[in-house]
């Protein structure tokens, strides 16, 4: 037990010979986990919440406007209209789950109270509806291409069940791919030198080796962010090309 005393002493004594302004931190314990974690509250919380405040209200209700005019008029329910609507629920979805989220760690970077499971919701959230808005964009960019190029086949195949189904599947597509990027995340702990836990430490963070982690963003940067913009320059240049032959003809 002395030898155990004594090597933890000659340690902590090596750690503070090296680094004296370490000496400042171990004044509390809120001192030593901003040291750690950073600030507990960002220095810009009180005007970014203001700018959420003003994206929140605008947001909210010009995207429940649109989810209340294609639900109550029979004649906006158009396969296009559908897919606005997708868009229009991951945004509500974001400003009314996810936002005050962000605004809560802005002024409480920890402890994160939610738990793992918390965790795990806030990361999927934000990762799904960033990919099912991605992919519902591309899909309004190839059904353009088809209504522009291929008219006909356009009538009769753009119908309101074929939209439900494409959009169904796009929101499972995106949920299954934010499961990788969630398992990545969890909840740490931080220490004191001596191994015991620091109370109220809990950050909702990547817990995950950071190869994992940066692998899965490459994988996902390119399905979701490279593909989807390479398609949609390449079918607004087809439609381009398409409408300037037509005005030349004319």
């Amino acid at each position: 037990m002395d030898d155990l005393q004594n090597i933890n002493s000659s340690w902590l004594g090596s750690t503070l010979s090296s680094d004296n302004s370490f000496l400042r931190y171990l004044n509390s314990t809120e001192e030593y986990l901003a040291h750690l974690c950073g600030p507990k509250r960002s220095r810009l919380s009180l005007p970014m919440t203001l700018v959420y405040a003003v994206i929140f209200l605008v947001g909210v209700s010009g995207n429940m406007l649109v989810c209340l005019v294609i639900l109550k008029h029979h004649n906006m329910r158009t396969p296009t209209n559908y897919y606005l609507f997708s868009l229009a629920v991951s945004d509500l979805l974001v400003l009314l789950i996810g936002m005050p989220l962000e605004v809560y760690e802005m002024w409480s970077n920890y402890p994160f109270l939610f738990g793992p499971w918390g965790c795990y919701f806030k990361t999927v959230l934000f990762e799904t509806v960033c990919f099912a808005s991605i992919l519902s964009v591309t899909t309004v960019s190839v059904e353009r291409y088809v209504a522009i190029m291929h008219p006909f086949q356009a009538k009769l195949k753009s119908t309101r069940r074929r939209a439900l189904r494409i959009l169904i599947t796009l929101w499972i597509f995106s949920i299954l791919f934010s499961i990788p990027n969630t398992s990545t995340h969890g909840i740490e702990l931080q220490n004191f030198p001596n191994g015991s836990l620091i109370p109220d430490s809990a950050t909702c963070t990547v817990i995950q080796p950071m190869w994992i982690y940066n692998c899965i963003i490459q994988v996902t940067s390119l399905l979701f962010f490279v593909l989807p913009m390479g398609v949609i320059s390449v079918l607004y240049c087809l439609m381009g090309i398409k409408y300037m032959d037509v005005a030349a003809s004319n």
